[in-house]
């Protein structure tokens, strides 16, 4: 059983001062929103067991940083920062799927829209399905797969699990 996190970047700030688009931050809600999404994170994941494939993007790394802060060296520098999760889609997360090492059960990917969506429907459904699920920024995927080695992940071959929102998180902290 593999069992892939998929994680969209909190909200950022289209007001910032920016060259580029990669270099976006997070606004003030993004930098509250992530946190609050790694303790889930946290909770569920074992960093010696999850291997973490990430955007390099200046919103990503920010959204993820709660979740590595107080890891090791030795760890943080096992995060595969490749740039092409920032705007290559489908194909390229499903590439770092397939190559990820079979030792991991485990795989945590922190992207952008519309790749992360694009592919949750396609290994859920087999294709495109326009907002299957609708990945808003800050959302956490979980998403099973019966499989034996990550290079057999493809068409219709997972279930999702849970999606959690921070809104979502939110409200049921609020009870």
């Amino acid at each position: 059983m593999k069992t892939l996190y998929l994680f969209r970047h909190c909200k950022s700030d289209w007001s910032a001062d920016f060259q580029r688009d990669f270099d976006r931050p997070l606004n003030e809600r993004g930098r509250g929103d992530a946190p609050m999404m790694c303790d889930i994170l946290r909770s569920v994941l074992s960093p010696s067991e999850t291997c973490i494939a990430s955007s390099p993007s200046v919103r990503t790394r920010q959204t993820i940083e709660p979740l590595i802060q107080h890891w090791s060296e030795a760890r943080r520098g096992a995060i595969d920062w490749n740039e092409n999760l920032y705007e290559s889609g489908r194909s390229a997360y499903m590439e770092v799927i397939k190559e990820t090492p079979d030792t991991f059960d485990n795989l945590l990917i922190v992207g952008h829209n519309p790749s992360i969506q694009d592919t949750t429907e396609f290994l859920v459904s087999g294709h495109r399905l326009d907002e299957l699920v609708h990945v808003a920024t800050g959302t956490l995927l979980c998403l099973t797969m019966n499989l034996r080695s990550w290079k057999q992940a493809g068409a219709d071959h997972a279930i999702i699990r849970w999606m959690l929102t921070p809104r979502i998180v939110k409200k049921v902290r609020q009870v």
